[in-house]
């Protein structure tokens, strides 16, 4: 049986597992700071697994834009070349894919029973889905049906200018605009996001503290003693509706909208209690159309593995061999 390397690699973690056939088995992670590049994370996993056994390819899905092979990780140092990895552990093949086109090619197979339906809507069959991810940055995609079959379209759609949708929400971007120049909706919708936007909630109310670290705003926004870290989550999931909203009009996304990356699972109760859902359906016109799209928090541990086999035939048929680079 064809034995893979999959690999899920963002900017803080990268985590690794090997693929039987539709069997993943189990992940070993690294932070992406303690390597000094990917092939020393993926060495240091294969002997982790127990050494030099068959490897028959490898996919890797990566925080970062991919062109002709290669990525360089958006938020850490790390360059993914296909070729060199291939060359680097005697592969006959490796396929680097963005690390929301993963997930994204992996939504239909995803079980429902590892997400969490927010608010109504049951999504048209067969219609676009789309993936937004807050994490250490921000991704999207969608994934559609074209002629051959599944089709996923990448983006660097969180790099995107954010807008705002009413005045809190208006002196937030204002504010962060004189910080930035420019505020992307990556700004605001990941990790360095909430602590940006936790220093413009606390400058709005004349407050001066200390910025706070993501984990230290939601203890606090949980745990009752920090009012303004329950304020910033609040906005957190302001924006993430507004956002994810604008999205599904984009992409049309009748299927649905699914919310994955490591930030919104750790509080997706209050995310169903929030205001995430009525931002989402708040698109004037297009409200009745909106209403209709389903929105789901992925709480599978590793979806881009899930996503990532549906990239193997198309990657074996490639031959990406170490004769050939």
């Amino acid at each position: 049986m064809t034995r893979l390397l999959l690999a899920d690699i963002g900017g803080t973690y990268a985590r690794f597992t090997f693929a039987s056939g539709r069997t993943i088995g189990p992940t070993w992670s690294t932070e992406v700071c303690e390597r000094r590049n990917v092939a020393e994370a993926i060495a240091a996993f294969i002997k982790a697994d127990g050494g030099a056994r068959q490897i028959d390819g490898a996919l890797l899905a990566t925080a970062g834009p991919v062109q002709g092979g290669r990525c360089q990780l958006t938020n850490a140092p790390w360059i993914i070349d296909e070729e060199e990895l291939a060359h680097t552990f005697g592969l006959p093949w490796v396929r680097v894919v963005n690390d929301l086109e993963a997930v994204a090619a992996g939504l239909p197979d995803l079980p429902l029973a590892q997400t969490r339906l927010i608010g109504p809507g049951t999504g048209m069959p067969g219609a676009p889905m789309a993936i937004i991810a807050p994490g250490t940055g921000l991704g999207m995609a969608c994934l559609f049906a074209g002629p051959g079959g599944r089709c996923v379209l990448p983006s660097e759609g969180g790099h995107a200018a954010v807008a705002p949708f009413d005045k809190e929400s208006e002196a937030i971007v204002s504010l962060l605009r004189l910080r930035y120049g420019r505020v992307s909706a990556e700004r605001i919708l990941s990790g360095a996001g909430l602590s940006n936007l936790y220093d413009a909630i606390v400058a709005l109310e004349g407050g001066n503290t200390r910025t706070r670290t993501p984990v230290e705003i939601t203890t606090g926004a949980f745990n009752g003693s920090c009012p303004p870290c329950r304020t910033t989550v609040d906005m957190f999931c302001a924006f993430l509706g507004a956002v994810a909203g604008d999205m599904a009009l984009m992409f049309g996304a009748l299927g649905g909208v699914f919310i994955g990356g490591g930030i919104v699972p750790r509080f997706v109760d209050h995310l169903a209690r929030s205001g995430f859902r009525s931002h989402f359906e708040a698109k004037g016109r297009l409200q009745p159309y909106a209403a209709r799209i389903p929105t789901r928090v992925i709480l599978h541990p590793n979806p881009a593995f899930i996503g990532l086999l549906s990239f193997a035939e198309g990657a074996r048929s490639m031959r990406r061999s170490t004769t050939s680079s």
